[in-house]
């Protein structure tokens, strides 16, 4: 489960209201599960339509939110740090809107990938070897299909590691052409039994079996696993599934890591006034709680909800807030273009 209204308030780019929002959960401490369910879809949302020029900064993220769910100790000031961040991608998203994964025609979608599926392409037996945990048995309707798939994923790769540093727009188009594969097989739905989930055949585990083979010892990339996989249940799918497509693009970051610039000046400036009024912040929400509570004593009323502060609390300000609202960076990005990369060179025996 999670909240809707601090979900929505992220992804709006809402800063001051998603703070505000953040420190009542945070002073509550009773339904720290929900909060961190909403942090965790946000991570998926920003996924859908994460760059490969900012993806370090979901990097950034992604690790300091595992972190934050994984240590005892409740640290305020990271928390805020990390809802700020949130905001500011969200922020660079609604100035300069990207067509966001998972929501492009599956036909139109095939047309994007299909090159990358070439029937000349043979995985290796050491390959076959390597990636033997996610391919079915030989006598699987998918047994083929699984191979044909990573092999694909392997050939993309081989070209990536061969592209310079001044084929930037060729990068950022494979970046882009390698989560609309992922998009494509997850959309398809096809039925693919790994021996690492025997009782499960969504393709979902497949992948990630791919990912973690190969790139469990890049941190950056194992945490996005971890936060998928925090508390699953098939019930979360729809909100961890841009995980998924995040990690595409944190691949290709991983070869080609002078693409992406991480926060500048402007950012660090508001996330560094976050940790300044953290504290402040936090007793104003409390008082603004405590004032709340007696007056409804007073006046006999019905219990607040988790997020109903009236309208003239919630607009209060805090020392600090409006400048972080005044100075959020409305940072200018270069929209990719969807024309797809033609793969023309001859790769006819893969090994790994």
């Amino acid at each position: 489960m999670i909240n809707k209204e601090l979900y929505d308030f992220i992804i709006k780019g809402h800063i001051e209201k998603s703070l505000y929002s953040t420190c009542i959960f945070l002073i509550k401490n009773s339904k720290m599960e929900i909060l961190e369910e909403t942090l965790i879809a946000i991570c998926s949302y920003i996924g859908t339509f994460i760059t490969l020029r900012d993806i370090i900064k979901l990097n950034d993220i992604i690790i300091t939110l595992d972190k934050i769910i994984n240590t005892e100790k409740l640290n305020i000031s990271e928390y805020l740090i990390i809802v700020t961040k949130m905001c500011i991608l969200c922020n660079i998203h609604n100035s300069h809107p990207l067509t966001k994964t998972g929501i492009m025609p599956v036909a139109k979608l095939r047309e994007k990938i299909l090159d990358v599926f070439s029937e000349e392409d043979k995985l290796s037996s050491n390959g076959i070897l390597k990636f033997e945990q996610i391919i079915p048995p030989v006598d699987s309707e998918a047994y083929l299909l699984s191979i044909k798939i990573i092999t694909a994923f392997v050939r993309i790769i081989k070209i990536l590691d061969g592209l310079s540093s001044e084929q930037t727009d060729n990068i950022e188009l494979l970046s882009t052409k390698f989560k609309n594969c992922f998009d494509y097989i997850i959309r398809k739905k096809y039925i693919i039994e790994t021996k690492l989930n025997p009782n499960e055949h969504d393709p979902i585990y497949f992948l990630w079996g791919f990912v973690e083979i190969l790139y469990s010892h890049e941190e950056f990339i194992h945490k996005y696993y971890t936060l998928f996989s925090h508390n699953y249940t098939k019930k979360l799918k729809k909100d961890r599934i841009g995980l998924l497509y995040a990690v595409t693009i944190s691949i290709v970051y991983s070869y080609k890591r002078f693409i992406s610039s991480s926060w500048n000046q402007n950012e660090l400036m508001v996330v560094n006034k976050t940790k300044e009024i953290s504290h402040n912040l936090l007793k104003q929400v409390k008082s603004d709680l405590k004032q709340l509570n007696i007056n409804h004593s007073n006046h006999n009323s019905d219990s607040d909800s988790d997020n109903g502060i009236d309208n003239k609390k919630e607009n209060k300000k805090v020392d600090g807030l409006t400048f972080i609202w005044d100075y959020l960076p409305k940072c200018n990005t270069n929209k990719q273009t969807q024309e797809p990369i033609q793969f023309n060179e001859e790769i006819i025996h893969i090994s790994i």
